[in-house]
């Protein structure tokens, strides 16, 4: 009876102990219940629902901050060109920097504002040939950083900056002749990687085509460049065709 006692209480003993210093044992003590651990997966969803949303909205902001950024970079270079050119705003489309050709787009590899900001063809420059410089994840004033798929993603005023192949319908302008430069869009986000059927993108656009040429890539709105040099981010069926693109 004894031999009986002392053997159940040994017993007892090695039980106690395997289950407080076996890990494995103490882990299968202490883990969730099956309702437990759905509650908590529950939890860890309705949190990363919430969080994604705000941590894109972030990104998204910081990225339109560095495209105004860019629009005020660009918004120096034409300022300079001014100063050098009597005047006269860069063409929309027209000659390289060195003066030749017609039909160089404003943030051409070879146009004057990407020669004056040292990332053009002209030497010092960051990209060393056209490829490297058309290129989406190219980190230049002449594209935004919310454009993935697209590459030279602003456009500019034909109205504004003039657009030789089109001759004397778009003539280079200078500012004194427009009366309120500061509602007259210079540049601004083209329609590069915007949702369809406006994802191509374009260098220049008129009064006719801006509502689809001009994008909305910052969470539904466009930055845009004034003839001031300001910068808002709008909405662009608020701007006007007489007041804002043709004056």
């Amino acid at each position: 009876m004894i031999k009986e006692l002392k053997f159940k209480v040994v017993e007892s003993f090695y039980a106690w102990k395997r289950a407080t210093f076996n890990p494995i044992a103490k882990a299968l003590n202490q883990a969730f219940t099956l309702v437990e651990l759905l509650v908590v997966i529950a939890i860890l969803a309705i949190l990363a629902a919430l969080l994604i949303p705000i941590g894109k909205s972030m990104i998204e902001k910081g990225n339109s901050t560095k495209c105004i950024n860019n629009l005020r970079q660009i918004g120096g270079a034409i300022g300079i060109y001014m100063t050098e050119n009597d005047g006269y705003l860069p063409y929309a489309s027209g000659p390289d920097f060195s003066g030749s050709g017609t039909t160089i787009g404003f943030n051409h590899y070879w146009a004057p504002l990407p020669s004056l900001l040292n990332v053009g063809s002209n030497l010092p420059s960051s990209f060393t040939n056209r490829s490297n410089y058309d290129n989406p994840i190219a980190k230049h004033p002449f594209n935004c950083p919310s454009c993935k798929s697209g590459f030279r993603t602003y456009a500019a005023n034909m109205h504004a900056m003039g657009y030789m192949p089109g001759g004397s319908a778009y003539p280079r302008r200078k500012l004194t002749y427009f009366s309120n430069a500061s509602k007259l869009v210079l540049i601004a986000d083209d329609s590069a990687g915007d949702p369809s059927p406006n994802n191509s993108g374009t260098d220049q656009f008129s009064s006719s085509d801006y509502l689809t040429k001009i994008g909305v890539r910052h969470n539904g709105k466009a930055n845009i460049l004034f003839a001031d040099f300001h910068i808002e981010s709008l909405n662009k069926t608020n701007l006007s065709n007489t007041e804002n693109i043709k004056q």
